[in-house]
C-alpha cells in the first residue's frame, strides 16, 4: 500500500495531455440549441411586426439610413460608364437581424494564408431551423505584394468578418421581406428630387473633410459637375461614405483615377502626318542598305548589270 501511495504523486506530476470528453461538450451544445429552438417555436415571430420595427429603425434619422447603404467602385460597365456595387450594408444587416428575432449568428476567421484571410459568417433561423454559412476572402498584401503588418491584418480580419456575417444574414432572411425595408432606408438617405440639391451639397462637404476634392468626386462618378449628380450618383456617394466610415476602403483608394487601357488615336492632320513620317523612318531604318555598284578598275565607269 505504501509503495502504491508513493507512486501516485509521481503519476500526477507527469506532463501528460488530459483527454477531453468531446461527447459531453457536443451534448451540452446540442441541448442549448434545442432549447433555443423550442423557445423560438413557442413564441413565433410576426412578419408584419418585423417589417414595422425594422422600417422604423432604418428610418430613425438620416445618419442611420445612410449607414444602411454600402457602395464600392468597380471599374466600368459595358458602355464605359463608371460602375459601382451598391447594396445593403453591415449596419442594415444588424438591424434586420435584431428585428427578425429568434435567430443566432456569428463570424470568425477560418484561415489565414500568405496573401489573404478567409472569414466565415453563420446565420441560424431558430424558428425555421435553417442555417446559412457564407465565406469571403480578403487580401492582406498591398499592390507591391508586401504583407500587411499585424495591426492592419487585424483590421482587415474584422472587416472581413463583418462582411461575411452580413452576407449570411441577408441570405438567411428572405430578400422578399427585407428589400422593401432597404428601399425605405434608401429613400430617407438619398431623398428625392426635391431634396437632391441640399443632400448633394452635404455629401460634397463631407468628402472635403476627408481630403477628397469635388473634382475627384466628379471624375469618380463620371460627371461634368455638381449639377450632373443625380439620385443614382448620390446613392453611390452615400455608399462610399459608409464604406469609408466602416474602414472597408480608404478615401485615396475610393477616388484614385483608373488608368486608361487604350490610348485614343490621333485625329488632327498634323498628328497623322507625324505618325506617317515616323512610320516611314522606321521602315527606312529597317531596310537593308543598298549594295555599292561595281566600277571598271581602269576607267571608273559603272559596269552594266550583266558584267557585275
Amino acid at each position: 500500500m505504501n509503495a502504491r501511495r508513493q507512486a501516485e504523486p509521481e503519476l500526477m506530476d507527469r506532463d501528460e495531455p488530459v483527454a477531453t470528453d468531446t461527447s459531453s461538450m457536443v451534448a451540452i451544445n446540442r441541448a442549448e440549441i434545442d432549447g433555443q429552438i423550442a423557445t423560438a417555436r413557442a413564441y413565433p415571430r410576426s412578419v408584419a411586426g418585423f417589417i414595422k420595427e425594422a422600417r422604423a429603425l432604418v428610418s430613425l434619422d438620416a445618419d442611420t439610413a445612410e449607414a444602411c447603404i454600402y457602395s464600392l467602385p468597380r471599374g466600368k460597365d459595358d458602355r464605359g460608364d463608371k460602375k459601382f456595387i451598391t447594396g445593403p450594408s453591415v449596419r442594415f444587416a444588424e438591424i434586420i437581424m435584431h428585428s427578425f428575432g429568434n435567430n443566432r449568428s456569428g463570424g470568425r476567421i477560418v484561415a489565414e494564408e500568405r496573401d489573404c484571410v478567409v472569414a466565415q459568417g453563420v446565420f441560424h433561423d431558430l424558428e425555421k431551423n435553417v442555417q446559412v454559412t457564407k465565406e469571403i476572402r480578403r487580401r492582406i498584401v498591398d499592390k507591391y505584394n508586401k504583407r500587411f503588418n499585424a495591426d492592419m491584418i487585424g483590421v482587415t480580419c474584422n472587416a472581413a468578418i463583418s462582411l461575411a456575417l452580413r452576407n449570411a444574414i441577408l441570405a438567411g432572411i428572405p430578400k422578399a421581406i427585407w428589400l422593401p425595408i432597404y428601399e425605405a432606408a434608401r429613400m430617407v438617405a438619398v431623398g428625392d428630387v426635391t431634396t437632391l440639391t441640399a443632400r448633394r451639397d452635404l455629401a460634397i462637404a463631407w468628402f472635403a473633410k476627408v481630403g477628397v476634392s469635388p473634382e475627384q468626386i466628379f471624375a469618380r462618378l463620371g460627371v461634368g459637375g455638381a449639377e450632373d449628380i443625380g439620385l443614382e450618383q448620390l446613392e453611390a456617394l452615400t455608399g462610399l461614405k459608409t464604406a469609408i466610415r466602416g474602414g472597408h476602403i480608404t478615401p485615396e483608394a475610393a477616388f484614385t483615377p483608373e488608368p486608361e487601357a487604350n490610348v485614343a488615336a490621333p485625329t488632327s492632320k498634323s498628328a497623322v502626318a507625324d505618325m506617317a513620317a515616323e512610320l516611314a523612318r522606321r521602315k527606312t531604318a529597317a531596310a537593308p542598305p543598298a549594295a555599292e555598284p561595281q566600277r571598271d578598275a581602269d576607267t571608273g565607269e559603272i559596269l552594266p548589270p550583266e558584267l557585275q
